[in-house]
């Protein structure tokens, strides 16, 4: 889920495609299941070809989880 977030928010606004460097999710407390969540996510920086971005899941005031990830620009030809 956040790869997928984060990764069309890297890629998003005109921005070259990128690819997914690493991602870590740290579990911050029980997600429901069968409840409406809200995720949140956000470019931080760009140094470079580098993407950094967050996200987040919370359960209404109640965060979920959070993710930290790096999203590399690919270079032209790359696939």
């Amino acid at each position: 889920m956040f790869d997928d977030l984060l990764g069309r928010l890297a890629n998003a606004g005109g921005r070259r495609t990128s690819r997914t460097a690493y991602l870590t999710v740290s579990y911050r407390s029980i997600t429901p299941i069968g409840r409406e969540l809200r995720l949140e996510g956000r470019v931080d920086r760009q140094e470079g070809r580098k993407r950094f971005l967050t996200g987040r899941l919370f359960d209404g005031d109640t965060l979920c989880a959070d993710a930290e990830g790096l999203f590399v620009e690919l270079r032209p030809g790359q696939p």
